[in-house]
């Protein structure tokens, strides 16, 4: 249960154990029962849910048998507002990461665009709000492209 939601609460575990095993545990009982199975508290390492692990290792694969990093320009889209909420705790078993898949919250914010080389970053945009594709694709082809004769790192 904990692997697919480890961000579970004791009550909501409580809950759960009373209902499906018709066991009352106090909360402390239940926290060191799930210690002593090497499940700890930490915080929660987010993933994004629409993540393709197949496509990422065949991307992977194609990247490290025919290029070499001098021909990989990377560019991407960040943005950060202060009002994506999520739970930060969760449990896992020792050594592992507690992941949760969660929504990111769009809302007024800046973004930042940039693209990046081996030699550093060449060319970056800010803007207000969110990036759609239409410009994330302007951006490629007018900043990244068409300026690609005169690749300077930004230092």
């Amino acid at each position: 249960m904990l692997d697919e939601s480890p961000e579970l609460f004791l009550d909501e575990i409580q809950d759960w154990v009373a209902l499906s095993h018709d066991i009352q545990l106090s909360k402390s009982a239940l926290h060191y029962l799930i210690h002593d199975v090497g499940i700890t508290y930490k915080l929660l390492h987010k993933a994004a849910s629409e993540q393709d692990e197949e496509a990422q290792e065949a991307f992977r694969t194609f990247m490290r048998d025919h290029l070499v990093a001098d021909q990989v320009v990377t560019a991407d889209e960040t943005s950060k507002d202060n009002r994506t909420i999520f739970q930060q705790w969760g449990r896992s078993p020792s050594g592992n990461q507690a992941t949760i898949d969660a929504n990111f919250v769009h809302g007024e914010h800046y973004s930042i665009v940039a693209a990046i080389t081996v030699d550093g970053c060449i060319r970056t945009q800010i803007v207000s709000g969110s990036v759609d594709g239409d410009e994330f694709f302007d951006f490629v082809v007018e900043d990244v492209v068409r300026c690609g004769s005169t690749f300077q790192a930004v230092t």
